[in-house]
């Protein structure tokens, strides 16, 4: 899409944004598919993360409220092995781009996989309307949390669906 400027972008997101209802997945729904390419390479699905309780954050580099909540869900990240808790964080790919989301990343070292939504097809699944969004969804892939914030009793309602 060579030549699709910032302008375009900002009327494409405005545009889903009217088509999209007024919130993310709701609680109860079960989670969509999706499949992504991390930045280290590797490719991620609602499959292969399948069994497990998933922690998703959709974020972007210049969005205010992503830089205060990602280095707690980092820190979430570090407590947690992937073999219990799947984490993702989904760059929604509005006004960034992949080099840039992947600069972010590396500088702040966070350590859960992170990738680029490429043509909103995730964030559309996902019907995310705002970032960041963090999403819940425990080990039958049924959602359970979705807010813009992590819950203060985030690492108790971990180990609790882990323990499923």
């Amino acid at each position: 899409m060579t030549g699709f400027g910032t302008k375009a972008w900002v009327a494409l997101w405005f545009l889903m944004l009217a088509a999209a209802p007024a919130r993310a997945v709701e609680v109860g729904e079960p989670v969509p598919d999706f499949a992504i390419r991390t930045f280290d390479g590797n490719s991620l699905s609602r499959t292969m993360m399948a069994g497990r309780p998933m922690l998703l954050v959709f974020w972007n580099t210049w969005c205010p409220d992503c830089m205060r909540e990602l280095p707690k869900i980092n820190r979430i990240a570090v407590r947690f092995s992937p073999r219990e808790v799947a984490m993702l964080a989904i760059n929604t790919g509005l006004n960034d781009s992949e080099s840039k989301a992947r600069a972010y990343w590396t500088k702040h070292e966070y350590v859960l996989p992170a990738g680029f939504d490429h043509a909103f097809k995730i964030v559309q699944a996902f019907r995310v309307v705002g970032v960041p969004t963090i999403i819940l969804v425990d080990f039958k892939g049924v959602v359970q949390y979705n807010n813009p914030q992590l819950p203060d009793d985030i690492e108790k309602r971990l180990r609790e669906l882990a323990r499923h």
